[in-house]
């Protein structure tokens, strides 16, 4: 089975500097146009791709459908491909205001703690290798995955053991999942570490 994982393109939280997360963001017009230079780039693959799976949330939609209008393909919601909701009560808000706000909470969010409402590690890398093993008992040769940075770095550390230390916009990974393990065949825009 191959799987395209494909990070959405820029969205309004990065260009205002909010956190993201969990927070519906639209993309930007560049985060289009990212998108757009990713799908020429997939089209280069010559896979023969049967369905994109995408996060709900806006940007990663909104990517996805760009994608499916190039490759005349159907998209279907796939709950756990969901960015982490790392942020918790910070979600949303813009890093000003939320060290106003929550100053206390911004410097345990600064050393990667807990923060109110957000979602523990343990938590996330579960939910990333159940919504894998998901996708591998679908009954598909190759599909594209549209998601998010921390899913996939999540995803090569937890299920491929391979530190990324950065997803850009746009990026994406092919790959190959055979006698219970998966391999790298293609990527654009993730720096391993």
């Amino acid at each position: 089975m191959h799987i395209l994982f494909i990070r959405h393109g820029e969205s309004i939280d990065d260009i205002e500097d909010r956190y993201g997360g969990f927070a519906d963001f639209d993309l930007t017009e560049k985060g289009r146009n990212q998108v757009s230079a990713c799908t020429k780039k997939i089209l280069d693959l010559d896979e023969k791709f049967e369905i994109i799976l995408s996060s709900p949330l806006k940007r990663a939609h909104e990517s996805a459908k760009i994608i499916a209008t190039e490759f005349n393909l159907e998209i279907e919601i796939f709950e756990y491909l969901k960015e982490r909701n790392l942020n918790g009560v910070l979600t949303g808000l813009t890093k000003s205001e939320a060290k106003e706000k929550y100053p206390n909470l911004v410097k345990i969010h600064n050393r990667w703690e807990y923060v109110d409402g957000s979602e523990r590690t343990n938590d996330f890398n579960t939910r990333v290798k159940n919504g894998i093993q998901l996708l591998l008992d679908m009954k598909y040769d190759s599909l594209i995955a549209v998601t998010h940075g921390l899913f996939l770095k999540t995803f090569f550390k937890e299920l491929m053991c391979i530190n990324i230390a950065k997803v850009g916009d746009g990026g994406f990974a092919l790959t190959h999942f055979n006698d219970k393990k998966f391999t790298l065949i293609q990527s654009d825009k993730i720096e391993f570490a």
